[in-house]
């Protein structure tokens, strides 16, 4: 059985790499697929599809998983919902089950008869990206809330100097 994880990944952190465990403790196989990988430079999504799979490799190598039970792969946006789960099925490997907390995408899926677990989250109010990425901006302590391979590629990337200018900036490129 192959399971399916989706998510932005803006940065990859421990509830993250928790999940893929939780997965392949019920799974043979577990496909990271990360989403919105068109999207970059942005407040919301400040990392490229490149940095995140790296990020994500890393992190699974480091943590000793078995990468041969591994897919890590990138998705861009669909923007036709009805046709979404086609698409998920076409640019995807197969797939049994998805893990997904999000109620939307969960009915989504089910209408479509796909099985949907919903995963046990580490702490949320801890492990969430955006509070993450907040942290790394006002220079707290966030290097225990990601993978130390994680860690490593943002201080490489400046990730602290992207995040600020990002957020100071008044260039809104997603909105017209």
């Amino acid at each position: 059985m192959r399971g399916l994880m989706m998510g932005r990944f803006q940065p990859f952190h421990l509830g993250h790499l928790d999940l893929v465990r939780q997965i392949l403790d019920e799974c043979e196989e577990v496909i990271v697929a990360i989403t919105s990988s068109q999207f970059n430079y942005l407040e919301k999504d400040p990392f490229t599809a490149g940095e995140r799979i790296e990020m994500i490799h890393n992190s699974l190598k480091e943590s000793a998983l078995d990468l041969n039970k591994i897919f890590v792969v990138s998705l861009e946006n669909q923007f036709n919902i009805a046709t979404w789960v086609s698409y998920l099925k076409s640019a995807l490997p197969s797939f049994d089950k998805v893990y997904s907390g999000n109620d939307y995408v969960a009915l989504l899926l089910s209408d479509s008869g796909i099985d949907v677990a919903k995963p046990v989250f580490l702490d949320r109010a801890q492990f969430h990206a955006t509070k993450i990425r907040n942290m790394i901006i006002t220079d707290e302590n966030w290097k225990d809330l990601v993978p130390n391979a994680v860690y490593e590629l943002l201080v490489k990337i400046k990730a602290k100097t992207r995040l600020t200018i990002i957020s100071q900036t008044d260039t809104k490129p997603t909105e017209h």
